[in-house]
């Protein structure tokens, strides 16, 4: 039976739901956390994975009609991403050259990759990286980029016969201000034509790639944090350096927490001479990042209070210390801090110190800005605003 016979007789699409039935009950395992929480989020968490392989591999999976979309988004999130990125991604093939139109704030910074496979299925590589540095960009913030084979003048992103995407990470900073960008691609020689009819062989053969993308996240991003975990000095920070797969002009580094109700964390560190920096914590397990509109789960350097010792001082927290600089826990014991230094000049390595939640203000100095209630509920505001504003309008 070939696969165009297995869709008309059911036999693929009842495949695909025992795929994932069987990918449901992976989470049963005893490498998976079991608490009921947990296995709440974990469900949700592969619903997630299913929806964004389908993405990738049913709707926006043709190079010849390419379209710009969000990969990693407010709800659909995987692989740690970093909130104040917009992901963008469009499928490309060596066979064509394309042209890409962008819009973003003056002086926004952004990360431009060719690449192929992903990190959790074993295949991601990078063939070329670009950035806001490297193309030329209007006054306005516009600019376009040829992505193809062959050298091209101006602003060019190569790709080899291994590159099937694009990927872009837009940086959104400052909350209350930044718009969201635009961003068009199309092949270069496509006038006039038009994407063929759904093909029931092919199609069958995409809700194969699509659960085997969501089952190979749900078991890699697991064991990824579970290492990471490992492998850890709990409540002590590692890094910076640069990720095989990830982008050359990020420096990443973590730190795995674990802190009872009443304990605080003073986080404190050289202000990095970056043009971006942030901190952002996720769920173990998963690797998703937390709930960015509604709680302070995430600092950038726009938001960040810096101290006249030209050093800033985070406090990572169950509840409200009363400070700018809160990273909120959401009430985790445990979880895990990543941080990012963005073509920086310096790497400094963050220090940490666990204290008494009810003794903290003997250890930040005077100077540490204040926050008051009001405060951070205009602060949570503008993160709602901003999250509506970038991802559902």
């Amino acid at each position: 039976m070939n696969q165009e016979q297995e869709l008309v007789t059911g036999e693929a699409w009842r495949e695909f739901c025992d795929r994932l039935k069987a990918s449901g009950d992976r989470l049963l395992g005893d490498d998976f956390p079991a608490g009921a929480a947990d296995r709440a989020e974990g469900y949700r968490h592969l619903c997630r994975l299913l929806i964004r392989g389908l993405y990738e591999q049913v709707e926006f999976a043709n190079p010849a009609f390419p379209a710009m979309y969000r990969h990693n988004d407010d709800v659909m999130r995987w692989g740690g991403p970093n909130v104040d990125n917009t992901y963008w991604r469009a499928p490309v093939s060596a066979d064509y050259a394309y042209r890409v139109d962008g819009w973003l704030p003056p002086g926004a910074l952004f990360v431009i990759q060719s690449a192929y496979g992903e990190m959790h299925q074993g295949t991601m590589g990078v063939t070329a990286e670009r950035t806001s540095a490297d193309f030329a960009v209007g006054p306005d913030g516009s600019f376009s980029f040829v992505a193809s084979t062959a050298p091209n003048e101006g602003n060019w992103l190569p790709f080899d016969e291994n590159s099937d995407h694009i990927s872009i990470r837009e940086y959104n900073v400052d909350w209350g201000s930044d718009e969201p960008g635009r961003f068009l691609i199309e092949r270069l020689d496509s006038q006039g034509q038009h994407p063929k009819p759904l093909d029931p062989g092919e199609f069958a053969e995409a809700l194969h790639r699509a659960v085997d993308w969501a089952d190979a996240g749900l078991v890699f991003w697991n064991q990824w944090m579970e290492g990471s975990r490992r492998n850890a000095t709990i409540n002590k920070f590692y890094g910076p350096f640069s990720a095989t797969e990830g982008a050359a002009a990020i420096g990443y580094g973590g730190c795995d927490y674990a802190l009872a109700p009443d304990e605080a964390m003073v986080i404190t560190c050289d202000v990095p001479k970056a043009q971006y920096w942030s901190f952002n914590l996720y769920n173990y397990a998963w690797f998703e990042s937390l709930d960015f509109a509604n709680r302070t789960v995430t600092l950038n350097n726009a938001q960040i209070a810096t101290d006249p010792d030209g050093r800033f001082r985070l406090v990572l927290a169950h509840d409200d210390p009363g400070v700018q600089n809160w990273l909120d826990t959401e009430g985790r014991g445990e979880a895990f801090m990543c941080f990012r230094w963005v073509m920086s000049k310096t790497m400094p390595t963050p220090e940490s110190q666990v204290v008494p939640f009810s003794e903290l203000s003997q250890h930040l100095p005077e100077f540490v800005a204040r926050f008051t209630s009001d405060q951070r509920a205009a602060q949570i505001a503008t993160r709602r605003q901003s999250r509506a504003l970038r991802f559902r309008c």
